[in-house]
């Protein structure tokens, strides 16, 4: 059986719709009719990024956790894992079912690489986000979605399902400036941040209220991005480079992102004050690397974006 999922931006969240892939009528089913629970995937594109396609629709291969109850009642499907085949849909080992006593259901599902029991998870788990972001393969196993719907009502209808991004998003579009070309860039990289993430999800708890934090004992570790060049801000091209990471606080003074150059040597801006990543949020930065340093605006967003105002830093050669 094959599902689809449809993507439809709402405020700050990226929802994936879930949706019966059964032709939606405005027929009523009874009570003890047998009516299936499936489900598939889909979207649309708010922004320009390096991985296009991850904002459109679920990469090829990529695992949903579906958790269902039933409402006031007994479990009816524990982590029954979809897989995404890349053009939309998801393929379910076996179908799912609403209970023939009528009674509306719960549904919960997940996307982690963290490590649990087929029961849902009622203790701490640890997410990893990928130290090399430079691909797809890195990227969207590092991004954690939570979702929920309660009470959902036995129908034939479309049944929307909203994930939440649990992490961070950063977004980087680097130009070349005085004295470099988009040859001379050679590599970009994300720094000081910890990959690892505790979150603890709780049923009675609304998808975007699970707390993320970074992993107390794990070390910070440098992330590999893209390094696609924007060939001029203004004239509006721009190529971000994205990466996910861990909702944290970086301090004062990090090296926070390093332009590697062909030649050797590396262009580093470090944060000019203390900076809190949130859950849910996208934060973008537009750099442009001259020969003696980085000059750099940023701006920080919902992940949906909204747009703030602007940040302005610098960078320097090291």
């Amino acid at each position: 059986m094959k599902f689809f999922t449809r993507i439809a931006f709402l405020a700050i969240v990226l929802p994936w719709a879930i949706t019966s892939c059964n032709k939606i009528n405005d027929e009523e089913v009874s009570d003890n009719q047998k009516v299936a629970l499936h489900l598939r995937s889909g979207g649309e594109a708010m922004f320009r990024s390096t991985f296009l396609d991850a904002d459109t629709q679920i990469p090829a291969n990529e695992k949903i956790m579906v958790y269902v109850d039933e409402t006031g009642g007994a479990v009816l499907y524990e982590k029954n894992i979809l897989t995404a085949d890349g053009s939309g849909y998801l393929d379910s080992p076996s179908p799912m079912y609403f209970p023939t006593s009528g009674n509306s259901v719960n549904i919960y599902a997940l996307h982690t690489n963290a490590t649990f029991s087929v029961v849902y998870p009622t203790t701490q788990l640890i997410h990893v986000v990928s130290a090399d972001q430079t691909t797809l393969a890195g990227y969207e196993p590092s991004d954690l979605l939570y979702a929920k719907e309660t009470n959902v009502a036995k129908t034939s209808k479309t049944i929307p399902l909203t994930f939440y991004h649990l992490l961070s998003k950063l977004q980087v579009a680097v130009e070349a400036g005085t004295g470099l070309t988009a040859g001379d860039i050679a590599g970009m990289t994300i720094n000081g941040t910890n990959l690892q993430a505790t979150f603890l999800l709780d049923k009675a708890a609304a998808p975007n209220q699970i707390a993320v934090g970074p992993v107390s004992t794990a070390s910070a570790s440098p992330i590999k991005i893209g390094a696609d060049v924007s060939m001029d801000f203004y004239a509006g091209d721009i190529q971000y480079n994205d990466a996910i990471i861990v909702p944290q606080t970086l301090d004062a003074g990090t090296a926070f992102i390093t332009v590697q150059l062909t030649g050797g040597g590396n262009l580093v801006y470090r944060l000019p004050a203390a900076t809190t990543f949130e859950s849910g949020k996208k934060y973008e930065y537009r750099i442009v690397a001259n020969l003696g340093g980085l000059t750099l605006t940023t701006t920080i967003e919902d992940w949906i974006p909204v747009g703030t105002d602007p940040v302005t830093g610098e960078a320097v050669a090291e």
